[in-house]
């Protein structure tokens, strides 16, 4: 299949505006440069060492992930280093907005600062509440946080204002999570080299922009772009911070919206739109995009097969894949495609996340949006030194390599140096460390120490 247009080397970004893409294959004479795998780790973020926050930023990166429970609406911090786990009780930190559910988590790679989103109630609006760390004793398990600033996003008893959509066949289910009850803020971001983070309000069809020197909202925000925010998990940026990447997370959605980031004000200008196959055969759902390197990214698809959302005109979806995107050309080329049987060299369940390390592709794959919900759950490893033609390794199955149990593997967030993979089962009550040099679950984080539906991982250190 030819790309619908072809955007070339994106010098002027700007002049490309309103453009759409289709998806491509690699021909003869196809410009393939670029091809190193620089995975973007950064420093180049508000001053932390004129901020004296003991015991806490050193000079040093930290090791700690963050993380929240849907249930019981606790902060979960993980010390990747040390296997040190925390649990803080938000009700217990001195101006804390209330009792609301929790949803995403950010930190900055110093490790002082926090950041929590929170969803819409009857009687609270959606918050995005930045806490400072101002001590951490990982040897006690104790940690004391400060709220520095609660942004309200929204008015209390906002609506959802996601598409209605209806199961239509029995290979595609619609569970009931997909029906936000209100505003949620998902996929934390960071834009590489300036002093702002963005947050979807994914159920509302809006970017929200923080400045973090301030911990206030950003003069472009928000951001509302009709015909790209629709549903979008977040917007991530590529290494330079010059290209960034919005997701489809919803049903029938095959759309991958390309920006620029105005690096001054934070406002995002429309670049084009990168589908995921075409009008008649394409995948659609998508979670997450990761960045290879400058100009190449990969995303992967969770949906199986039609809906009530899904055009006449289309005769397939095509089932989960694992998708490689151009943005210099603007075209998505299929590299792994959907497999039935659990030891197949395919995508097996929906893959909601995925990352690279080693030169390693690693799917979270979920049992989410199945016919049936949350039976199962797994994590592929793929050999990626021909990003056109990923090499299968293997899949790690629940009572083998994962907990008897596990299900829903749904999130992935590497270590700053790659070298462990921490992936969370909401679903399950699991986070699991991954060594990427031996592929082997090294710690096993669950029920056991309290863990009930851990979600939103974030790593100090990366950009997403």
């Amino acid at each position: 299949m030819k790309s619908i247009m072809k955007l070339g080397r994106m010098v002027s970004l700007a002049a490309a505006c309103m453009m759409v893409f289709s998806a491509g294959t690699l021909s003869a004479d196809q410009d393939d440069d670029d091809h190193g795998q620089f995975h973007f780790r950064s420093n180049q973020y508000p001053d932390f060492q004129n901020k004296q926050y003991p015991n806490v930023y050193n000079d040093l990166l930290q090791p700690v992930v963050t993380a929240i429970d849907y249930h019981t609406r606790v902060i979960y911090l993980f010390n990747y280093e040390n296997d040190g786990l925390i649990i803080v009780d938000p009700l217990s930190i001195t101006g804390w907005p209330g009792d609301v559910p929790l949803q995403h988590t950010g930190v900055l790679p110093g490790g002082n600062v926090v950041y929590i989103t929170t969803d819409n109630t009857e009687l609270h609006s959606s918050y995005i509440v930045a806490l400072r760390v101002d001590d951490i004793d990982w040897n006690a398990g104790t940690v004391a946080l400060s709220v520095e600033s609660v942004l309200v996003a929204d008015n209390p008893n906002t609506p959802a204002e996601l598409p209605f959509v209806e199961q239509v066949n029995d290979k595609q289910g619609v569970p009931d999570w997909i029906f936000g009850r209100g505003t949620q803020l998902h996929g934390f971001t960071l834009l590489p080299y300036t002093n702002y983070a963005y947050l979807a309000e994914w159920s509302a069809d809006k970017i929200r922009v923080i400045d973090l020197e301030t911990n206030s909202f950003a003069s472009a925000d928000p951001i509302i772009i009709p015909g790209f925010t629709e549903q979008t998990h977040g917007v991530t940026f590529n290494p330079s911070g010059t290209i960034g990447l919005g997701t489809g997370y919803y049903f029938d959605n095959s759309i991958i919206d390309v920006y620029e980031p105005n690096r001054e004000t934070g406002e995002l200008q429309v670049v084009g739109q990168i589908q995921l196959g075409d009008e008649k055969r394409h995948a659609a759902f998508t979670h997450y995009v990761y960045w290879l390197d400058e100009r190449f990214a990969l995303t992967a698809s969770m949906q199986f097969d039609k809906t009530s959302l899904t055009l006449p005109t289309t005769k397939k979806i095509i089932p989960p894949s694992v998708w490689l995107l151009d943005t210099h050309k603007g075209t998505a080329t299929r590299i792994i495609d959907a497999t039935k049987h659990v030891n197949g060299r395919g995508v097996f369940r929906s893959p909601s996340d995925l990352t690279v390390a080693n030169g390693k592709l690693y799917l979270a794959e979920e049992d989410s949006i199945d016919p049936t919900f949350g039976e199962d759950g797994y994590i592929s490893v793929w050999d990626l030194t021909d990003r056109y033609k990923p090499r299968f390794i293997k899949r790690m199955k629940p009572g083998v390599e994962l907990p008897q149990g596990y299900a829903v593997a749904h999130t992935i967030s590497p270590s700053a140096d790659d070298r462990y993979l921490l992936i969370a089962s909401w679903v399950s009550g699991y986070v699991l460390k991954l060594d990427t040099h031996t592929d082997t679950i090294v710690k096993v984080w669950g029920p056991a120490d309290g863990l009930v539906k851990p979600h939103g991982l974030f790593s100090a250190g990366g950009n997403r």
